[in-house]
């Protein structure tokens, strides 16, 4: 790699552009607890998900308890009125 393709412009005016743009923060989700729990049969399987209230699959490895509601963003957007 070429000391050219090394030299980044730091004084990228992006602060410039993000002049009047709502905050955003992350808040990751993060469990206080995992753990593991192994099923013996099929019925067992179907009494776990009733008690959770959340359909189990071989498919989800994870689930949250109470369930983890996200949020989708991709369908929002903002925009500027006059």
């Amino acid at each position: 790699m070429s000391e050219e393709q090394l030299d980044f412009d730091i004084d990228d005016p992006w602060e410039s552009e993000w002049k009047g743009m709502p905050e955003f923060k992350m808040t990751p989700e993060i469990p206080l607890l995992t753990i593991k729990v192994s099923f013996k049969t099929k019925k067992d399987i179907d009494a776990f998900s009733e008690l959770i209230g959340q359909k189990v699959s071989p498919a989800m490895e994870n689930y949250w308890f109470p369930k983890l509601n996200r949020k989708s963003f991709s369908e929002k957007k903002y925009i500027d009125e006059p």
